[in-house]
């Protein structure tokens, strides 16, 4: 053996989680990998164990990288620096010459990083829609229920991917998890599947908490992409082709993966194809109740039909309901839910959102069954005015004033994608039957000076404002151009022709507005606002005691 030398520097070892799954060992799992570095950033040694294993061999990894490292000749360092209690105090029963610290260690965070990005690329080449658990039947049927699907455009729909089903599958143990439909602006279309509603907003304060450089676990979920041909990579599309499994249209190519709370995706179970098999069969026949399942997620009667579908396993029976979410509680006073929203914004803090839609929509429950929406067969307006003044002015429907609103109707809405001016009269005459609830039932105080807004030439003032492209925002802009360049941006296929037209520059200069990323709907951006932890704290809290 070489002999050993001292180096004098502090070595970095760290236990991580690898970002990709291990199949053909059993069930899928990821395997936990020890590291060690040099101060300069070489990597030294590395083992990999299952899951819990890597503990117990922290000794002997370090051992094996003192008298093998990777780079280097052998030699020991005066200290090594861990993250961890619990991998310190195995080194230094190990070890006991060893001075080993417990410290931050960002340059694992940093070679872990690394390694994802690599990860994720091998992985994408080399995936495959077979397994041992996963043969060519299962899959073709797979492929066969999601061409069906697409087809059905479940995303013109559903207003939202706010907008949630609830999903029961008793045979599969599905048991009221909570389906969002996404996709509704054109990009990134399919679905996720959590195991219920508390899963669904734990996912939302965890996409918030990420887009604000902060790590937070995500629940784990089913998600379901439709991905262009061309990013399927050539084994995908060879693979496809030799099956001979159907797919609905070039930017229509299912694919599955169950995330983990690092957002790692696992291949599928066989049970879980299964589970996609079925909702993707059932869901387009609840589907053609359109109008009773808007009514249901905009606090109408709610929706659940049980379907049972043929699926490559046999006969499943389906059920799927709108709205999913908690058991109502018994009406509040109006004085209570009005008090409530008027004190999420009192401290100066951030609105939290679900904490503010919760309460908003016990609102709109009552305004659907009053007397002053009439035949009102959609809120959406309500609902958008609301998000709209939580986004721009930190507002709820209790604290927004006259100006705001007038801000709100005249200036920020008319930029969004899915108004034109044949929608003003209906949008205001909404919005001023809500004021006019708002001022009967909840005794609202500035109900009056709001509904002076709306009243007059509101409707003249929308239109122009809906007809003005100063006003437009950029997904609007690139709609209204398509349209008038003989688009049919209504339609899949008109809105592709007028993103290809716009790409091969086609068309006079003057008609290429840059084609939009998709725009994060209000509800979204509403969601994307940042929660304090004390906001976090008591939504926690009102959720146990429900």
């Amino acid at each position: 053996m070489a002999r050993k030398q001292r180096s004098g520097v502090e070595w970095v070892g760290g236990l991580v989680t690898m970002p990709a799954y291990v199949t053909g060992e059993g069930a899928p799992h990821r395997p936990e990998a020890l590291f060690w570095m040099s101060a300069e950033g070489a990597v030294l040694g590395q083992s990999l164990a299952r899951p819990g294993e890597a503990i117990q061999q922290a000794c002997d990894s370090l051992r094996s990288a003192i008298e093998r490292p990777m780079f280097g000749r052998p030699h020991a360092p005066d200290r090594v620096r861990v993250a961890t209690p619990e991998l310190a105090e195995a080194l230094r029963t190990g070890h006991p010459g060893l001075q080993v610290i417990c410290a931050p260690t960002p340059e694992i965070d940093a070679l872990l990083a690394a390694m994802r990005g690599r990860l994720a690329d091998t992985a994408h080449s080399g995936r495959s829609y077979l397994s041992p658990g996963v043969g060519v039947a299962a899959t073709a049927a797979f492929f066969r229920a999601h061409a069906a699907l697409f087809r059905a455009e479940p995303w013109n729909t559903v207003p939202s991917d706010q907008s949630l089903f609830a999903v029961s599958i008793e045979e599969l143990g599905v048991a009221d998890a909570a389906l969002s439909v996404v996709g509704q602006l054109g990009e990134c279309r399919g679905w996720l599947l959590f195991s219920g509603i508390d899963d669904f907003e734990d996912y939302v304060e965890a996409i918030d908490a990420m887009g604000h450089g902060e790590a937070a676990p995500v629940p784990p979920h089913l998600v379901l992409a439709f991905e262009r041909r061309d990013d399927q990579g050539a084994a995908l599309q060879k693979e496809i082709a030799a099956h001979r499994w159907e797919v609905a249209g070039a930017d229509a190519y299912p694919w599955l993966a169950a995330l983990d709370e690092d957002l790692v995706g696992a291949p599928p179970t066989a049970e879980e194809i299964t589970i996609a098999e079925a909702i993707a069969l059932a869901l387009p026949r609840v589907l053609e109740e359109k109008e009773a399942l808007l009514a249901a997620w905009n606090g109408g009667a709610p929706v659940r039909r049980t379907v049972v579908v043929a699926t490559h396993t046999g006969d499943l029976e389906v059920s799927i309901g709108a709205p999913c979410e908690r058991e109502p509680r018994e009406r509040r006073p109006p004085d209570e839910v009005l008090a409530e929203l008027l004190e999420l914004g009192r401290d100066g803090d951030e609105i939290d959102p679900m904490a503010r839609r919760s309460l908003e929509d016990e609102i709109l429950r009552g305004f659907v069954a009053s007397p002053e929406a009439g035949a009102l067969g959609d809120v959406q307006s309500c609902h958008l005015v609301m998000d709209l003044a939580a986004i721009h002015f930190g507002a709820t429907i209790a604290t927004l004033g006259p100006r705001e609103l007038s801000d709100v109707v005249f200036e920020i809405l008319p930029g969004k994608v899915g108004f034109d001016a044949s929608e003003a009269r209906p949008v205001i005459a909404e919005i001023r039957a809500f004021y006019a609830f708002l001022g009967r039932e909840f005794a609202l105080e500035q109900a009056s000076a709001c509904l002076r807004v709306l009243d007059g030439d509101a409707v003249e003032r929308l239109e122009a404002a809906l007809s003005d492209p100063s006003k437009f925002g950029v997904a609007k802009s690139f709609f209204v151009s398509g349209r008038e360049a003989g688009f049919d941006m209504a339609s899949e296929e008109g809105f592709e022709a007028w993103v290809r037209a716009v790409r091969s520059r086609a068309l006079p200069a003057s008609a290429h507005p840059a084609p939009p990323r998709a725009p994060t709907r209000a509800a979204d951006k509403a969601a994307a606002r940042a929660a304090k932890n004390a906001r976090k704290a008591k939504r926690k809290a009102r959720k146990k005691n429900r």
